[in-house]
This record gives C-alpha cells, structure tokens and sequence, in this order.
C-alpha cells in the first residue's frame, strides 16, 4: 500500500470532507520551508450552522458573551482539523519521511505565525488554491463551488513521495458581488476583487475584523451550498 493511500484511508477514518495532494515545491522556501508537498484536508460547516448565523447576526458574540465559543461548532471542527494535522505529521515521521504540521498549535510554537499582523508565511487557502479547489472572495477568504466558504482546514508540508495534480490559478468568481462587504458591520472589508498579485491587506483591514463570520456564511456560493436539497439515500 502506498503512503499516499494510508493517508487517504487514515483522513477518511475521521470523516474528512475533501482530501488534495498539492505540490508547493514551486513556492518559496520561506513558505514551503523546503519541503516539496502539503496534504490538505478538511471538513465542511454544517447547513444547519450557516442558517444558525443567518439567522442570528451576533450570534459568535453572544457564544463569547456567555463564554461558550468552545461549544461553536466552527471552533470545534477547527481544533479536529488542526489535531489530525499533528497526528498526520507524526504518522509520517514514524513512517521515515519529514513532516511539519500546519496546526495553529505548531505554527505558534515553531515562530511561525506573526501574532502582529495576525499571518502565517502559508495559509491553509493559498495551498487550497494551488490545489484548484476555488478562488480567494472579497472577505478574503476561499471561496469554493461545492461548499462556498463554509470550510474548516488543515495541512501538512510532507517530504514524502506524493503524486499530485496541477492546477492553472482559479480567476475569482465574484464579479459584482458585494455581499461580503456590505454585511460587514466594523467595515473591515474594501471590496478588492482579488487576483494573483493581490496581497491580503488590499482586501481586508485585519485589525477590524471582529471574526463575526457573518461574510463567510452569507456569501451566496456559501448560501446556495447551505439550502441545497439534502439528498435521500
């Protein structure tokens, strides 16, 4: 059995939503940290969730009012996909190869996230996006066909031998759409259509994002991907 197939049947044991292979090896050391993969993985937010938000425009405030954030669903999926990360990087390593998880944990610990600017050298979306999995929005964040932006994910930069699949840069698909924008009450978001050369501060005035979620749950390709009809089996 190859590595690449443990893997795959070790993240779908957990219930993953979508498994990527993805070669970074292009991107600079200071991002990829020399190594020439990364596994991506994560789970999706519930429909359920989604209309929970909709429906409730302060409802993350209201979790952290009555010290219940570590109840909210988004938080709890977050922490799995970080921990499955650290499993996988110890999988690996037990496996022979070098691995180094992305985990939020990790990244603290290894000096790898700016807490000043609140930003690592690669993000989850950029290896997502390198992956053809969809296109940054106008919140800045990623924005897929399947499930909008309603995504918890994770990943590991792996030595290890990994077939993967090249993907042509995904252009945004947001057009005209100012949803985002408009819903976002502290004004953080600029409106920016994002391209390649696009760097996160264009888009967004990080230091006024209150983390509210209400951009992520009502972009419409989030919102289409919450009232789809769930399917009979």
């Amino acid at each position: 059995m190859s590595i690449q197939t443990e893997l795959t049947e070790q993240l779908n044991r957990y219930s993953v939503d979508f498994i990527r292979f993805v070669d970074v090896s292009a991107l600079p050391e200071e991002q990829n940290k020399g190594f020439p993969y990364a596994i991506l993985f994560g789970i999706a937010l519930t429909p359920e969730y989604i209309q929970e938000i909709t429906n409730q425009p302060d409802y993350i405030q209201q979790k952290i009012k009555r010290e219940a954030i570590h109840r909210d669903e988004f938080h709890l999926k977050e922490r799995k996909t970080d921990r499955l990360a650290d499993e996988l990087a110890d999988f690996l390593t037990q496996k022979g190869f070098t691995a180094y998880s992305q985990s939020e944990e990790n990244l603290a610990q290894t000096g790898s996230y700016n807490e000043a600017i609140q930003q690592t050298s690669l993000p989850h979306k950029t290896i997502a996006h390198l992956a053809g999995m969809g296109w940054m929005g106008k919140h800045d964040l990623l924005v897929t066909p399947e499930y909008g932006s309603a995504v918890s994910m994770c990943t590991v930069l792996t030595d290890a031998p990994l077939e993967t699949v090249l993907y042509s840069p995904e252009e945004s698909m947001c057009g005209e759409c100012q949803v985002c924008v408009d819903v976002c009450v502290p004004g953080a978001l600029k409106g920016k259509t994002w391209n390649i050369k696009t760097s996160r501060d264009e888009i967004v005035d990080i230091a006024h994002c209150t983390t509210c979620l209400r951009c992520l749950v009502m972009c419409p390709w989030t919102q289409r991907y919450a009232q789809r009809p769930v399917a009979v089996r």
